[in-house]
């Protein structure tokens, strides 16, 4: 929505916000904290709106911001990194599994299926994982 008729003008939803906020200047901050969080407004109209209803907050609201902006994408970052280390740790598990399983059945494993293994993404390893209960060979397992 660009643009909301009142008073028989065109004013822009960023116009009536500030007039809005001009009337409930107390409700400035969450109100600014959900427009960050829900629409990822930028620095540049934060501080425009700050700048039309609290002048004198405009600094310190922002320094605030940013320092809040901050901490959510540290913890955006750990929560991906938690993330990340969890499916490679899930991805190594099915790796030493095949590998275990492979060397039992078909001992020695040459280094060139080791070195297959090594750079084969989730889901192939998840079909050799499959062909190694009905294989009679390792060429039956790696068969392309």
């Amino acid at each position: 929505m660009k643009y909301a008729t009142r008073v028989g003008r065109q004013m822009t939803v960023r116009e009536l916000l500030i007039e809005a906020l001009r009337a409930a200047p107390g409700e400035l901050r969450p109100i600014l904290y959900y427009l960050v969080n829900a629409y990822n407004y930028d620095e540049q109209t934060l501080r425009g709106i700050i700048r039309e209803v609290r002048p004198e907050e405009e600094e310190p609201m922002m320094s605030q911001f940013a320092q809040e902006i901050k901490k959510k994408a540290l913890l955006e970052g750990i929560q991906q990194g938690r993330q990340e280390g969890r499916q490679e740790g899930h991805m190594e598990g099915e790796v030493k599994l095949l590998m275990r399983q492979l060397s039992r059945r078909f001992q020695p494993l040459p280094n060139e299926i080791t070195e297959r293994i090594l750079k084969a993404d989730p889901n192939t390893i998840e079909i050799w994982a499959d062909r190694i209960l009905d294989a009679k060979s390792l060429d039956e397992v790696f068969w392309e």
